[in-house]
């Protein structure tokens, strides 16, 4: 079966030949080393660039371990390289696995963390001799550590799961029955080879045990593994809920489940986000133009390891379309908030007192913004009254949607929102 991942491809398309590393990042399974190892390759290949100037080697693989080295790594790059006949593609998938060793060049005093090698050395080091690719998993590939170790020569592209998009164009049939099963199995690639549910369900559960779990804890030197666990069951049953770490301490010490700090929640969650099981969302103050400190919004890269974290027992559908409809922003490469804004509602006795409603997201690219409410349905007045009531205090000119879980033609209310079904809004 393939599956189009065109929005990637034409990404590393569009980067090729342009002077910097593309790192492509993500978590792990989500399809990195298909795009770059089939997709891209095999463009690469159909358009003109022999097979042998075409170079692939993947660190994860056993067989590739003593490439690990950053000094043989470079050995192996240069070797290749000297082979090509023009222009040389290099692609080296899970370059995280690469280790940071002592430069033994120097005298023993000087071999210090900050003269050690590591795979940035190599790489930038082959820059000007070929067009270089990377794909990575973990911390060592935040976005905010490209640019700085690349020394401004990192081009990221980021990877998610499959969107509900490149889901439905792989399995085909009836989208309704797709997007019930999507929003309870993900979009992680593999499951697609998967027609039994017992199997699609035993393959997310060790995903996130074997390889999530295991890399954080070995990554971080984490000592107590079921402190981490019940921090990302919390995570998982909190989706799209306002939570911080003293929430979750307090709750955790309350309910005699474990007595973890509060700074050691807040380690874990950095945790859980680096390796890209989690994004984190800020809230906005609409009104004020300021982010708001304190509780923050929670949503998982992937639906069906979200689900398969809890045993598949917690279906909340209205999170869960919150969940899908953030991704989809995410994967569009939309920055997004939680909005919040402030208004006066009079009381029984006429008086009147500051309350506070929220927009599910605030879309934001450059200087426009997209205020979005996602709901299940809007049959009913009264709950379509109350879907629409921030939307309906933001002042500014921006456009206001609603999106529902129902299949609707779009329209637009009296007061300009327009309204659509979240299945629309995916395809």
């Amino acid at each position: 079966m393939e599956i189009k991942r065109d929005r990637y491809l034409n990404a590393l398309i569009n980067r090729k030949d342009n002077g910097s590393v593309k790192v492509i990042t993500g978590l792990r399974r989500c399809g990195k080393t298909y795009l770059v190892k089939n997709l891209f390759m095999n463009w690469l290949i159909q358009n003109g660039v022999p097979v042998d100037n075409v170079v692939y080697l993947a660190l994860d693989k056993n067989e590739n371990a003593k490439y690990r080295n950053p000094i043989l790594l470079d050995k192996y790059i240069k070797e290749k390289i000297s082979k090509c006949n023009g222009r040389c593609y290099v692609i080296i998938d899970e370059i995280q696995f690469c280790v940071t060793i002592p430069n033994e060049y120097l005298p023993e005093t000087e071999r210090t963390p900050e003269n050690a090698i590591s795979f940035y050395d190599t790489i930038l080091g082959r820059m000007d001799e070929c067009d270089l690719y990377v794909t990575g998993s973990n911390s060592k590939m935040l976005s905010s550590d490209i640019l700085t170790n690349f020394r401004g020569r990192g081009d990221e592209v980021k990877v998610y799961p499959l969107s509900f998009e490149e889901y439905l164009g792989a399995v085909g049939g009836n989208k309704e029955e797709a997007f019930r099963k999507y929003l309870y199995y993900g979009g992680m690639p593999m499951i697609l080879s998967m027609s039994d549910d017992k199997q699609k369900s035993r393959y997310l559960k060790d995903l996130f045990s074997k390889i999530y779990i295991a890399d954080i804890v070995e990554r971080n030197s984490i000592k107590n593994e079921t402190d981490l666990g019940a921090v990302i069951d919390f995570l998982a049953s909190a989706t799209g809920s306002l939570i911080n770490p003293t929430n979750i301490a307090n709750k955790f010490t309350s309910e005699k489940i474990t007595n973890v700090s509060r700074n050691t929640v807040a380690d874990y969650i950095v945790y859980i986000e680096n390796a890209f099981l989690i994004k984190e969302v800020m809230r906005f103050d609409i009104r004020g133009k300021e982010y708001i400190e304190g509780q923050k919004k929670y949503y998982f890269t992937d639906l069906g390891l979200r689900n398969a974290r809890l045993n598949f027992r917690q279906y909340d559908l209205p999170h869960l379309l919150e969940n899908v409809v953030y991704n989809e922003l995410i994967n569009k490469g939309f920055s997004v908030d939680v909005g919040r804004i402030e208004t006066k509602q009079k009381n029984t006795e006429g008086k009147y007192r500051r309350i506070y409603l929220e927009s599910d997201f605030v879309v934001n690219d450059a200087d426009e913004k997209v205020y979005i409410q996602v709901a299940e349905g809007i049959d009913d007045p009264e709950k379509k009254e109350q879907e629409m009531r921030s939307l309906l205090h933001i002042r500014d000119g921006f456009p206001k949607v609603v999106l529902v879980n129902q299949n609707i033609p779009k329209y637009r209310t009296e007061s300009g929102i327009l309204i659509m079904s979240i299945m629309d809004f995916l395809l």
